[in-house]
């Protein structure tokens, strides 16, 4: 089986696979079941920004939709799912959005959240910023992780406000991703002490890129997703990084750590 997203070949041999950062809602039930063909033993379902909403209803009716729909179809699949609801910095309601807040930590209940995503910033906008210390006050309150979106422009100054706004929201680092690094911020964000997401897609990094970032520092706290959604994405990232790392000879325990352990201690912490 080949990966769709680069040359590495997906072997039976080996072992099982987290896919950290999917849009579940946005690929076919077919998908989940190649995902479980080529060994992935779970993903987490994240939240998105589907073009922008108007309301806050429309958000929450998001978040049922891959509660009630997505989580069953990944489960019948044979792929565990962890849910991730947050609100996107390009999916904050047009209109009423500080009625938003008060109303998600039930919803999280209600809908047996496992995580807080994706949140962050894109254009640093007030509004964005109050969208993101909200939500990270309130999975603090809720004891959950939380996947922080970091854009593709201005990554790291955009990861210097992120940083800020983490520091002032009092959510410990060990409870944070942040999401989509790069080689001018993957420093910066494990100098923070939160998780470190590398992101195997067309528009963000190559397998070979991430082989080359994780063969820099090794495996620790390191998450590789893909990313996967509504545009072009490789639908095999993470075993095709996997590949790639082995190819380059990098420790067994970093490769397993960066495509299975972290994803899963990160998502399984205790509360």
């Amino acid at each position: 089986m080949t990966t769709g997203g680069g040359t590495a070949t997906i072997r039976a041999e080996m072992p099982p696979f987290i896919d950290a950062h999917v849009h579940a809602n946005n690929r076919s039930s077919e998908d989940f079941r190649r995902l479980a063909a080529a060994g992935c033993a779970g993903v987490v379902a994240v939240a998105g920004e589907e073009g922008g909403f108007s309301l806050p209803e429309s958000v929450l009716d998001h978040f049922r939709r891959l509660a009630r729909v997505d989580r069953p179809r990944l489960q019948a699949a044979g792929v565990k799912c962890w849910l991730a609801l947050g609100v996107h910095p390009r999916g904050i309601p047009a209109r009423q959005a500080e009625e938003l807040w008060p109303r998600l930590p039930a919803i999280w209940r209600e809908l047996v959240a496992d995580a807080v995503g994706e949140v962050g910033l894109e254009d640093d906008s007030p509004a964005e910023r109050r969208a993101l210390l909200e939500q990270l006050r309130l999975a603090d309150q809720e004891k959950l992780p939380v996947i922080v979106h970091t854009p593709r422009r201005h990554k790291a100054m955009r990861l210097r406000t992120t940083l800020e706004i983490l520091a002032d929201s009092g959510i410990a680092p060990e409870r944070v991703c942040l999401d989509h690094l790069d080689e001018d911020t993957l420093e910066p964000a494990a100098d923070s002490g939160c998780w470190l997401g590398l992101t195997v897609h067309p528009a963000k990094l190559s397998p070979a890129r991430v082989a080359g970032l994780v063969a820099s520092r090794g495996g620790a706290r390191i998450i590789v997703s893909s990313d996967l959604g509504a545009n072009p994405s490789y639908l095999f990232g993470v075993p095709a990084a996997e590949q790639a790392m082995r190819e380059m000879g990098l420790d067994e325990q970093d490769i397993r750590a960066a495509v299975h352990d972290n994803a899963a201690g990160f998502m399984d912490r205790p509360t």
